[in-house]
């Protein structure tokens, strides 16, 4: 069977290819720039026919936009089970109803709308922010400027959500209608930077700033600032829904870091 993943050039896409090409399965990727197996848009889908020829699964990375016409053609072209990557965003209080929450909604109720099988993966926080929100400063600063770093979040290793994407889309034992992935502890993001701090060998100094400071000089939209500052001491959530369906235990955070940093 041939197996499509969108996305492809993505953290996660590329982690699920290689998964399933490590596995021996026949893989297919698209990305809309053309870097992939095959050029494709979801949301303008002219190449549909030649990206679904002989797919049976499908790994659907998030988009904004309609992919109503995409997901007609897979079910026409014999798709017979998508997973989804989604975020707890389109669930979470303070999230679902705003922007990023409203968008992962739209995009899982397009896959019911098209009557598709389908599973829907919820990760938590991802380990690849740490990457995102944290390297510019330190390689301009060598320090961090934060808000919130006694939030708590559950760091989830890329590689476990790949490994658990790649089951369902080859092996129909665990597939349901979702599946929230986490990370196997929850931790302070001063204690995601201690780690991080580790692997560098040297300190990282956190700055702590205001909600307004963070607004004004950090990228990160704010409904994501206040979700963070509903975590505060709160412990994120923690589950073993890695190890149910991959057969080992969540990786921690600083597998993940020994690599990236």
């Amino acid at each position: 069977m041939t197996i499509l993943v969108t996305g492809a050039r993505g953290n996660i896409g590329r982690r699920v290819i290689a998964t399933l090409t490590e596995a021996g399965h026949d893989v297919r990727g698209s990305a809309r720039d053309g870097t992939a197996d095959v050029q494709l848009d979801i949301t303008d889908p002219v190449n549909a026919a030649e990206a679904l020829r002989d797919v049976e699964t499908m790994f659907l990375y998030p988009t904004r936009g309609n992919v109503d016409d995409f997901l007609a053609a897979a079910g026409k072209a014999g798709v017979r089970h998508v997973v989804l990557l989604s975020s707890p965003a389109a669930y979470e209080p303070g999230e679902y109803d705003r922007p990023i929450g409203m968008a992962h909604r739209a995009m899982e109720a397009a896959v019911v709308r098209s009557g598709l099988s389908h599973t829907v993966l919820y990760p938590s926080w991802l380990a690849t922010n740490a990457i995102r929100d944290w390297v510019p400063q330190l390689r301009e600063r060598g320090r961090l400027r934060m808000a919130y770093p006694d939030a708590q979040v559950c760091p989830i290793h890329i590689d476990d959500i790949a490994e658990v994407a790649a089951g369902l889309l080859t092996d129909d034992r665990h597939r349901g209608r979702m599946v929230v992935l986490t990370g196997p502890e929850s931790l302070r993001q001063r204690e995601v930077v201690a780690v991080v701090a580790e692997v560098l060998g040297r300190p990282v100094p956190i700055d702590e700033l205001t909600h307004e400071q963070a607004l004004a000089e950090t990228r990160l939209p704010a409904v994501l600032l206040d979700v963070m500052a509903a975590a505060v001491g709160v412990p994120a959530l923690v589950n073993n829904n890695v190890e149910r369906l991959t057969g080992h235990p969540a990786r921690p955070f600083r597998e993940w870091a020994r690599t990236a940093f």
